[in-house]
């Protein structure tokens, strides 16, 4: 499944309809959107000259060529590498359930072979799922880990008996998920310094997981030391 990548986009929210555009010039016409917020601290926005704001995150899938024109295009059009304007990244998909499933996520794409060779992956995505209300905790956790920052959304979890327990840990319905970009060498002590600091055995009753991330535009303080 070398040929297909799932796309994560994250901007401010008054980017909304540009993006829309952007995405079907570039005929990415399947686009999941949801409103989630920034975890910047003061001191950086400041550093950057922005405002904290709140974000919109686009969620696409694409083969290989599109990919890699709507990265050039993410840089050279809509400037998402200027400071404060967001970050995308890419994640290599494994399998895809089926032709028809293919079709629907890729819709208006013409596939075709097996993609490119992958690159060394440099870079990995954690994901945090916590309690709701949980993230400052969670962030304050990773970025004395050096994590840079992160994104938050809004979740709820499901099951039969949304309060059941799970290893002797009470489940919570409203969550939060924490998207934090990272360098691979930095992975494992982030992910560590969460658990000890806002784990399961604490109030945000966090967990965490990692994925691997192929290529990345925008925000430079992930990329440059």
């Amino acid at each position: 499944m070398g040929n297909m990548f799932y796309m994560i986009v994250i901007t401010k929210r008054e980017y909304e309809e540009a993006y829309h555009e952007f995405f079907k010039e570039n005929e990415i016409f399947m686009v999941l959107s949801e409103f989630c917020k920034g975890t910047a601290q003061k001191k950086t926005l400041d550093y950057l000259g922005i405002e904290k704001t709140e974000k919109i995150m686009f969620q696409a899938i694409a083969d290989c060529q599109h990919r890699n024109e709507i990265m050039k295009g993410l840089i050279n059009q809509m400037e998402i590498e200027v400071p404060g304007n967001g970050i995308a990244f890419t994640i290599p998909l494994e399998s895809i359930g089926g032709e028809s499933c293919l079709k629907y996520l890729a819709k208006g794409q013409n596939i075709k072979g097996e993609g490119e060779k992958m690159d060394d992956i440099k870079y990995s995505l954690i994901i945090v799922i916590a309690n709701r209300g949980s993230s400052d905790l969670v962030m304050e956790a990773a970025r004395s880990a050096n994590a840079r920052g992160g994104t938050v959304v809004q979740a709820k979890g499901t099951g039969e008996d949304i309060k059941e327990r799970f290893f002797g840990v009470s489940i919570a319905s409203e969550k939060e998920m924490i998207y934090i970009l990272c360098k691979k060498e930095n992975r494992e002590n982030i992910m560590g310094t969460i658990m000890e600091k806002a784990g399961t055995e604490t109030e945000a009753h966090a967990v965490a997981f990692s994925i691997p991330v192929d290529k990345i535009a925008g925000l430079r303080s992930v990329t440059v030391e």
